[in-house]
């Protein structure tokens, strides 16, 4: 590598680990005001109530993905790689019309689809969640045309109201006016709007030229192989639970949601960096630079992880403890969540590849890949879940994300990026033996006092590797 190129890639880790990991942090605050919120609105909602607002998040989860179509990456790519913000403008224009019209279809056809999943006894939770959807689709085009402007105060704007409005008042109106799961979704989806309207009064689609063939065209091509790629993520990440009420029982169910929340949240707050970094990505013309700086992304991530996941591995079973009553048992989910966490592993080496693949446009690759690993997921559920239990569920998630990397490599031969360098490959194992090691302490008040020293040492490690990836990044080579 060159002077030159050594240079390039420092750059575009500077502003990875700066600016747009900014972006990051404000993605995260709706995650975090949700977890913070969740044991309340459990305990002010009760079981059956808390039952029907699960339901409607699920709709909205999935109408999401048909509402928005993936267009907010089509917007990006069309932004950043083609050096057209008026096409991306007048690409918004059409991710909001799509999001409108599956929003009414959604809305109009809710009797017929939704009898089969046994929610048609009310509808109203059902049509909040596709409303809820709809918004949250809007939120998400505009929130990627402000991210692709850099127009950090306006995106601040935004996510302050789906995620600090939408949780705080939503909280309120069930604890001052009527604990019901209507209450909470209507909140929810007024919240929600208020995000989207926001977002669109300060992104300003081009409303005139949206409907340009080439134009669409090239987001459709782009993005629609994106659709089942979501939608096999969502699989992947919920089949689990479904196979574990089917063979296991509801119980069982609620204390694999609880291990596996706590310790998924590295991989959740990566998807949400990929967001928040794919901009860069799909601005770098040159093939060779662009695989380079994902390269260098992906081994900064990894630096990160190592006290990552000796963090979590020390304070997610604390966690869990304090999200989950004693009946949940949390004290024997340690290795389920040991298991879950260090699925972020092969999430991240995964996830590079995806970058590279779709900076390319080729989406076809990811999405195939995808679905066969949600297909493998599911078919390792259905074996490791009678014999391991939960610990089996967790398991299966870990080896379908290992597979799914194995995957995208093979698949995208064309793209390969410079592989991880071996010093960090040795840190990720002394990582994981770290994590797994720790998953098998006791219950003792001394282990639990090593549980929070061993948290907070994870937690200045961070900081101080942070500081020295830094100070890296602005070195002169």
């Amino acid at each position: 590598m060159t002077v030159t190129d050594t240079a390039q890639t420092r750059g575009h880790l500077a502003k990875l680990l700066g600016r747009e990991s900014l972006y990051m942090i404000l993605y995260a605050t709706q995650l975090i005001f949700a977890a913070l919120c969740t044991p309340l609105i459990t305990r002010v909602l009760g079981v059956g109530q808390y039952g029907t607002v699960t339901a409607a998040i699920a709709i909205h989860q999935v109408i999401f993905v048909f509402a928005g179509l993936s267009l907010q990456s089509a917007v990006q790519r069309e932004y950043a790689a083609r050096r057209n913000p008026l096409g991306a403008r007048r690409l918004t224009a059409a991710a909001l019309l799509v999001a409108v019209a599956v929003t009414v279809l959604g809305w109009v056809t809710a009797a017929w689809w939704s009898a089969p999943l046994g929610l048609s006894g009310d509808l109203r939770p059902v049509r909040l969640g596709v409303l809820w959807a709809g918004a949250a689709a809007a939120t998400a085009v505009t929130l990627a045309l402000l991210r692709s402007q850099d127009r950090l105060a306006a995106f601040v704007s935004v996510t302050f109201f789906q995620s600090v409005v939408l949780n705080v008042a939503s909280l309120a109106a069930i604890h001052f006016y009527r604990p019901s799961a209507e209450v909470f979704l209507a909140c929810a989806v007024g919240a929600q709007g208020a995000a989207a309207l926001t977002g669109i009064l300060l992104a300003r689609p081009a409303w005139t030229g949206w409907w340009q063939r080439d134009l669409l065209d090239r987001a459709l091509r782009f993005a629609l192989p994106l659709v089942p790629a979501e939608m096999s993520t969502f699989l992947l990440n919920t089949s689990d639970r479904l196979i574990i009420g089917a063979q296991l029982s509801a119980e069982e169910v609620a204390r694999y949601q609880v291990a596996y929340n706590v310790a998924s949240m590295p991989m959740l707050l990566l998807s949400i960096l990929n967001s928040a970094w794919m901009p860069r990505f799909f601005g770098i013309a040159d093939e060779t630079e662009r695989r380079t700086a994902v390269a260098a992304g992906r081994d900064a991530l990894y630096r990160l992880m190592v006290p990552v996941l000796a963090g979590f591995a020390f304070g997610a079973p604390l966690v869990a403890h304090l999200w989950a009553p004693a009946s949940y048992h949390t004290e024997q989910l340690g290795f389920v969540m040991a298991l879950v966490l260090l699925a972020a592993i092969p999430f991240t080496a995964q996830l590079a590849v995806v970058q590279a693949l779709t900076a390319q446009g080729r989406t076809v690759l990811t999405a195939t890949a995808t679905i066969l690993a949600a297909v493998v997921n599911v078919l390792l559920n259905l074996l490791f879940v009678p014999v391991w239990g939960l610990a089996g569920a967790a398991g299966a998630t870990l080896v379908a994300y290992g597979l799914l990397f194995l995957v995208l490599l093979a698949f995208g031969r064309g793209s390969a990026i410079p592989p991880t360098p071996v010093r960090i490959r040795l840190q990720l194992a002394l990582g994981v033996l770290l994590a797994l090691g720790v998953a098998g302490l006791a219950e003792t008040p001394l282990t639990l006092a090593i549980r929070w020293a061993g948290g907070a040492t994870a937690l200045v490690w961070f900081l101080l590797v942070l500081r020295g990836l830094r100070r890296d990044t602005r070195a002169v080579a």
